[in-house]
């Protein structure tokens, strides 16, 4: 998982994760996981970070935001990574680490392999084995991407459509919601470590551009996504080895 503190560039369109220190379950409760959406939904409006879609789930986050501007997303990610822990530590008279850090990043190039990750990102806890359908799991974006939540909402549903290049939150709602389905029907549930584990996910173009931008290309490697993204290539960062004489 790519460092976002180094990756983080304007311009993109990224899924950010977060998970508790040692992936223990500190988000189990209801409270922590409403504490969770409350302080990222504050961190989203008090910083004009755009958010497309997360999931709370028991011992990590996901959140999928446009950046603008990197230092407001970080400061996004802190309010409410920063807020939760205070609270949890205080409650529990626990001192110590809550969170891994720092979280981690992925490039998402917007249209279809965007989608695509939305939709992975509102399954997780199917993949989980806790509900049969992201409707089922309310600490995700699925209720306000589906127009079942119209209060205290998250998400930046205009700046999405313009990401997605889709014209009206019932062709997304079609389309999205047509997605899931046929993923319950083939029972493509499985885990697709691409989504978190890379640095990009696009088209070659893009993944090739995004690798160029940070100025030292031979350190990545490129890979096809495979079923998780059809005609989606992915570039990952080249994990050095000791013997490496690279700076």
């Amino acid at each position: 998982m790519p460092n976002a503190s180094r990756y983080l560039q304007p311009g993109y369109t990224y899924h950010l994760t977060h998970r508790c220190h040692d992936r223990r379950f500190l988000l189990r409760t209801i409270r922590e996981r409403n504490d969770y959406r409350k302080w990222l939904r504050e961190g989203a409006h008090r910083y004009g970070v755009p958010v497309y879609n997360y999931c709370v789930t028991s011992n990590h986050v996901h959140v999928i935001a446009h950046v603008d501007d990197p230092t407001a997303v970080s400061s996004m990610m802190q309010l409410a990574s920063a807020t939760v822990a205070r609270h949890w530590n205080r409650l529990k008279g626990h001192e110590g680490s809550f969170w891994e850090h720092p979280f981690k990043c992925t490039i998402i190039q917007g249209g279809q392999h965007l989608l695509n990750c939305m939709r992975y990102v509102s399954m997780n806890m199917l993949r989980a084995g806790v509900v049969g359908h992201p409707s089922e799991w309310h600490w995700c974006g699925d209720d306000e991407l589906m127009g079942r939540r119209s209060r205290y909402r998250v998400l930046a549903l205009e700046r999405m459509l313009e990401s997605l290049e889709l014209p009206s939150m019932a062709e997304f709602q079609r389309v999205y919601g047509d997605g899931i389905n046929e993923l319950l029907a083939r029972r493509r549930l499985g885990r697709e470590a691409v989504w978190t584990e890379a640095l990009a996910v696009g088209d070659q173009i893009f993944v090739e551009r995004v690798a160029d931008s940070f100025g030292h290309r031979h350190l990545f490697t490129y890979s096809d996504v495979g079923t998780a993204a059809p005609g989606a290539i992915c570039v990952r960062e080249e994990k050095a080895r000791y013997s490496s004489n690279r700076a």
